[in-house]
């Protein structure tokens, strides 16, 4: 049933331990959120550090568990039932133990989590979410995403801390940093004199967020190559490109205007429903009701363009979300000499430091890097069958292609 065995399991030596600089950073965020008030750390007691010790221990070695040939890939939230509302909770609660979240895990539903108690002094399952609503940011999470690789997220920071293999990095990153990287990568520039169009493209930055994260997810890799417009020069070097739609798709753009047409309409309703002579109880009814109604999002649309990328080539899109075709094959010279860095997504300044385009990986990112280079104004998003996502185009900075890898621990 599982990569190691039980031996090997009881055998092992303490990765993180509760008086570690590791554990010790998670703790003291948790104590920063609940002295200013977050709303889940204020009503409950922190996880000890040797709570967080347990929890961390145990998913890391679960990562290397598999359940019947399935890697364990699973989120775990530590949340009380009154945070995660759409729960479905076990009659009796389980141990968190690494052999029960690698069982677990193939059950948990997609952007789910496994729901763990910290009440006691043991951790334990008691039940899993169907989904991961915004007030699970309220809480501690621990993303399984792989052997040996955790994103370990406090509160709003998601992540706050990747382990990758040895190794851990420090991140303090927010659900959004990745939808902000593309809107300066691309770039989208933000109208911050008109609201609605401000939303429209920090919705259309978060939608290509959730695009690259559905392909990482699905697990059979991909890429995305974001050009500026329908035509254009770029369509020399995509050949061939045999799936080319007889018109655009936008259905995304479609989902995401829709979306802020209902906004505004309720936005100019809502007024004169609070003037009407009625009974605030019946107001604050209608009111959630017209909420929860505009509230579509696109991410159906998405799910239906994320599912292209399993065909072997590009699927193409133009910057405002109109997908164009899929299938693309990219033509370039092989010899050719292109200025490229590499980099990580860490915090702080990096040095532009040259490297080969051998170094930046297989086909799909040598390609990638020579599409930047022969169009300055595009992006690509390559994911490899690994799930790692590399977000790749041109810096006029340091006039050379920029590649940040290990997009996805911001996913």
């Amino acid at each position: 049933m599982s990569a190691l065995n039980e031996e090997q399991i009881c055998g092992r030596n303490q990765l993180f331990i509760p008086d570690g600089t590791f554990v010790g950073r998670i703790h003291d965020q948790l104590l920063h959120l609940a002295n200013i008030g977050k709303p889940a750390f204020a009503s409950t007691q922190p996880l000890s550090r040797e709570q967080l010790s347990v929890l961390i221990e145990t998913a890391f070695w679960a990562s290397l568990l598999s359940n019947e040939g399935r890697t364990t890939r699973v989120c775990l939230a530590v949340a009380a039932p009154d945070i995660c509302r759409d729960a479905m909770a076990f009659a009796t609660p389980i141990s968190c133990d690494e052999s029960q979240i690698a069982k677990l895990a193939p059950a948990v539903p997609p952007r789910g989590c496994l729901a763990v108690s910290g009440t006691s002094e043991a951790l334990m399952i008691w039940g899993f979410g169907r989904s991961q609503s915004g007030s699970w940011q309220d809480t501690v999470t621990v993303k399984i995403r792989g052997p040996g690789n955790l994103g370990i997220g406090v509160g709003p920071f998601q992540p706050f801390i990747v382990v990758n293999g040895k190794s851990d990095l420090f991140l303090e990153s927010s659900p959004n940093t990745l939808a902000h990287h593309l809107q300066r990568a691309l770039p989208k520039p933000v109208p911050v004199a008109d609201f609605f169009a401000t939303q429209a493209v920090l919705r259309e930055c978060m939608a290509l967020a959730d695009l690259a994260r559905m392909i990482v997810d699905d697990g059979h890799g991909g890429m995305v190559l974001i050009v500026p417009k329908e035509q254009g020069a770029w369509e020399e070097s995509l050949k061939p490109f045999d799936f080319r739609f007889a018109a655009p798709d936008r259905s995304i753009g479609d989902a995401i205007r829709l979306q802020l047409d209902e906004q505004e309409a309720l936005g100019k309703m809502l007024p004169q429903v609070l003037a009407v002579n009625l009974s605030d109880e019946i107001k604050n009814q209608i009111v959630k009701m017209c909420s929860q109604q505009h509230w579509k999002t696109w991410k159906g649309a998405a799910q239906a363009i994320a599912s292209l990328a399993a065909v072997d080539g590009a699927v193409v899109m133009t910057r405002d979300l109109q997908v164009l075709g899929f299938d693309a094959k990219i033509a370039g010279e092989n010899g050719a000499i292109i200025p490229l860095c590499i980099f990580q997504p860490v915090p702080g300044r990096q040095l532009a430091e040259s490297a080969s385009l051998e170094q930046t990986g297989g086909t799909r990112h040598q390609s990638a890097a020579r599409f930047a280079a022969a169009h300055k104004d595009s992006v690509a998003l390559v994911i490899s069958q690994d799930r790692h996502l590399s977000i790749v185009h041109w810096q006029e900075k340091i006039n050379s292609v920029a590649i940040l890898r290990h997009a996805e621990w911001w996913l």
